[in-house]
């Protein structure tokens, strides 16, 4: 995880000062819907005010944008700060806030000073715009009274720091202080200002200020080649196997980034997909309970054609204007009473019944083919969330957004300037001695994989009953050791967790077929063999 408190900002506002200070702009952009960059020459600051990766910082890696959308806010940060100096960065406290202050002289020959208060406040993170007496030009978000009753942020209004509790500034804290709240026991975080919960475990006075007033000493803590901890802060944090320093935080946090593949283009885009999906998903499932409601009520339907049968069988001694009727139940060897409709005659009380039978029959027909749908759209829809888990980039993340706009679960946000996608459909490749060893990225590529890429007499291999890549093998020699391994890969591209062990299906590629008007990666097979493996991490393959 990203560690960012009070204490931490403080820190890369004197880097970013150190950097910007006296710099002009001369590009401004709106990257998507949460991120804004302004260009120093060269230099491109991004504010990011994704609840997940709320931080302010110099890019290294040119954002792709995913979505075209006009701002007010960009209008007016041309109109007001292109040429601006930047004169300085402040924080208001140690409150994860920072005001950057700009200078610019307009047409007029007028000296203009203007403010950007970045809010780096997780879900209510924000960009705003200010005149230098505070009054909002502009906001990045807009948020509704009902999502932040405690603040608004009305254009002209005068800017206030969103409402906080009055705590002790770690530069006023001296040692009596922090002994008094060592012993009394209580939490660090809850009141010195911009401690966050890593530096609640602080033992001592002299560590705590050894914290404070030290440069960045940006480091990235890893467990089992994972991301625990990035810092710019000297923590002393022992739960990793591997640590990696940095000369600066830019340096760390674009490695961050890169490393946890979290551009705020790919996060944007990658949470977008799967909070339609998982929405999907869940209305799926819902309707899938009442399919099965219906199948189940559908159970009476025998007893309903019985009765009819039973009824036929004694309808000479009905007579109209008869509640009922008592008949001998030739299917169950007993004497039952069956209820009539006094108001209409025999044949029309035992047709009522046969059409009751036939209705529900057809109710049945209809639930059963419902519920085949349902389910292959469930597993369609898995196998995509699989692949947006385990998609890298924004790139595949557009390939597998195309695939859903093609087939209507989503309506494109581009407009049509936006860059065409490759029409090539590529695929994975492992590749060995004597084998290799494809898969797919997608369900498109899946297809692709299976049915226009792969010979006849290729092994095909999918983790049984849940989502998973198409693995193909292509080898002239199958042997129990490439089985193994086309498996573990199979396994690997897998929804499984890593440790579970899984049963994997392969066959030979002519096995396996496409029903028509099947979604993308769907297939039946038959003649399969299985094997069982663990999920292992790739390189251990």
């Amino acid at each position: 995880m990203l560690y960012m408190d009070g204490i931490s900002l403080s820190k890369i506002k004197e880097e970013l000062k150190k950097t910007l200070e006296g710099k002009r702009i001369n590009r401004i952009f709106k990257n998507n819907e949460y991120t804004i960059s302004l260009h120093f020459g060269k230099i491109e600051l991004l504010f990011s005010c994704i609840p997940a990766l709320a931080l302010c910082y110099i890019s290294k890696n040119k954002e792709q944008a995913i979505l075209d959308i006009s701002s007010s806010l960009i209008s007016n940060l041309r109109k007001h700060l292109m040429n601006a100096m930047l004169t300085d960065i402040e924080q208001l406290g140690f409150d994860r806030i920072l005001a950057f202050h700009f200078s610019r002289i307009n047409e007029l020959g007028e000296i203009k000073k203007y403010k950007i208060y970045f809010e780096c406040l997780g879900k209510l993170s924000n960009v705003i715009f200010t005149d230098e007496e505070d009054k909002v030009l502009d906001t990045l978000k807009k948020f509704h009274i009902s999502e932040n009753i405690d603040r608004t942020l009305f254009l002209g209004e005068t800017y206030s720091r969103p409402k906080y509790d009055k705590k002790i500034l770690p530069t006023e804290l001296n040692k009596d202080k922090f002994d008094n709240l060592l012993a009394s026991g209580n939490v660090f975080s809850n009141e010195i200002e911009g401690v966050g919960k890593y530096l609640n475990n602080i033992k001592s006075f002299e560590e705590f200020t050894n914290i404070l007033n030290s440069p960045v000493k940006a480091k990235i803590y890893f467990k089992d080649k994972k991301i625990k901890l990035a810092t710019v802060l000297d923590l002393d944090f022992k739960d990793y196997d591997e640590v990696k320093e940095f000369s600066s935080y830019d340096e760390m946090i674009n490695f961050y980034i890169d490393y946890e593949h979290t551009t705020t283009s790919y996060m944007l885009l990658k949470n977008r997909l799967e909070s339609f999906l998982e929405k999907k998903l869940k209305k799926l499932n819902k309707i899938l309970t009442l399919i099965k409601k219906d199948i189940e009520d559908s159970e009476t339907m025998e007893s309903i054609k019985e009765k009819g049968d039973i009824l036929a069988s004694v309808l000479y001694n009905v007579k109209k204007g008869m509640n009922s009727v008592k008949a001998y139940d030739f299917y169950n060897n007993e004497e039952i009473e069956i209820e009539l409709d006094s108001l209409i005659s025999p044949k029309e009380n035992l047709d009522r019944i046969y059409k009751k039978y036939n209705k529900v029959k057809r109710g049945l027909t209809n639930a059963i083919r419902r519920d085949k749908e349902i389910r292959e759209e469930i597993s369609y829809i898995e196998s995509t969330l699989l692949f947006i888990e385990s998609s890298t980039d924004v790139s595949s993340l557009r390939e597998i957004e195309e695939e859903l706009i093609k087939l209507n679960y989503i309506k494109s946000l581009h407009n049509k300037k936006k860059t065409k996608l490759k029409k090539e459909v590529k695929y994975g490749l492992i590749e060995g001695e004597d084998y290799l060893i494809l898969y797919g990225r997608n369900n498109l590529e899946n297809d692709n994989l299976t049915f226009k890429i792969s010979e006849k007499n290729d092994y095909w291999f999918h983790v049984k009953d849940i989502p998973s890549s198409h693995i193909i093998l292509k080898a002239t020699k199958l042997t129990d050791e490439l089985i193994v391994k086309a498996a573990q890969v199979s396994a690997y591209y897998s929804k499984a967790n890593l440790g579970e062990k899984v049963t994997v299906d392969y066959t030979l590629r002519k096995n396996v077929s496409k029903p028509n008007g099947a979604k993308p990666g769907f297939v039946i097979y038959v003649s399969q063999k299985s094997v069982v493996v663990e999920k292992v991490e790739l390189d251990k393959i």
